[in-house]
């Protein structure tokens, strides 16, 4: 499950300077001199992973998919995770079990029954996330760490991949969780080594954490007045409203009460917010919207990659 990975190795953990050795194991050098620290930096590729070198250290950034299988089209299991590890101290001959781990993304390729673009007007806001969309992706952002569904051929082909022949004709949807800053506060940890990503108990953790990032995105139902649960004329209008809402898209309204917030339609500033918050209340209502079939087939197929890597 796990795909690019940052890693910071100190001088110390290194056993001294490798300024001098760690280049030779390394392929596209550069060399350069930063006036600001007075420290010459070099860089290099160890296979796809690019590799710089100071006197603080050597930092890692790459997908370790990439590195171990030669794609990232194939999901890195934990013993995969465990063995690319092992491959890449002895390519730079460093003991990498030591290195601090700064980013890890944690994701899985979803085989879906049509091409990714057509689920993501289902997949709505997510609490403590931004929502941002593109023509070939849908992402979930705030400061420490980001959601994204994205179309994995679409990019594939875009950078030139080669698609193996078990997913040519597919459609696959990659559904992953990014985790970019201050990354032992958030997932309990004092330090988050090569040898935490790769500890079972932690492994089958983040996999629940995936799958939980997930379950947490509000999932758009098609629009149907519930009948049910109208019995006085409020209960009619608020159905009303909520059908228009879901007509129009809940970004639609929230990116409108924005506006007013601009043209200062209402006197009090939390007025603003206030309304935010009825709206998404009103439509997170599980018993006026029916579940889409695309929706229904994309919560079993994530349940059903949870179970697999259990």
């Amino acid at each position: 499950m796990y795909c690019t990975i940052w890693q910071f190795l100190e001088k110390e953990q290194a056993g001294g300077s490798v300024m001098d050795c760690l280049p030779n194991y390394l392929t596209n050098l550069s060399e350069s001199y930063r006036q600001d620290t007075d420290k010459t930096y070099i860089t290099g590729n160890a296979g796809n992973l690019r590799i710089g070198i100071s006197d603080s250290g050597v930092s890692i950034k790459g997908s370790l998919a990439k590195f171990y299988l030669g794609t990232n089209l194939h999901t890195l299991t934990r013993s995969d995770s465990r063995r690319a590890f092992e491959m890449l101290a002895d390519t730079l001959h460093l003991p990498i079990h030591k290195a601090k781990v700064t980013r890890v993304d944690v994701g899985h390729n979803i085989i879906t029954a049509y091409k990714p673009e057509l689920y993501y007007p289902y997949l709505g806001q997510s609490p403590r996330y931004t929502r941002l969309t593109q023509p070939k992706s849908i992402s979930y952002q705030n400061s420490q760490r980001s959601v994204k569904a994205y179309n994995k051929i679409a990019e594939s082909k875009k950078n030139r991949v080669t698609i193996p022949d078990v997913f040519k004709g597919k459609n696959l949807m990659r559904f992953e969780v990014s985790y970019m800053a201050r990354l032992p506060k958030q997932l309990n940890q004092a330090v988050i080594t090569p040898d935490t990503l790769t500890d079972e108990r932690f492994y089958m953790d983040m996999i629940d954490r995936w799958h939980n990032e997930y379950e947490a995105i509000n999932k758009v139902g098609l629009a149907k007045m519930d009948t049910s649960k109208i019995k006085t004329e409020k209960d009619y209008l608020d159905q009303l409203l909520i059908l228009a809402i879901q007509e129009k898209g809940l970004d639609t309204i929230l990116h409108h009460v924005e506006v007013m917030r601009e043209q200062k339609v209402y006197k009090r500033p939390e007025y603003y917010s206030n309304l935010k918050r009825k709206i998404k209340n009103l439509v997170g209502c599980k018993t006026v919207a029916e579940q889409p079939e695309l929706i229904q087939e994309l919560n079993k197929k994530i349940a059903r990659a949870k179970a697999n890597y259990r």
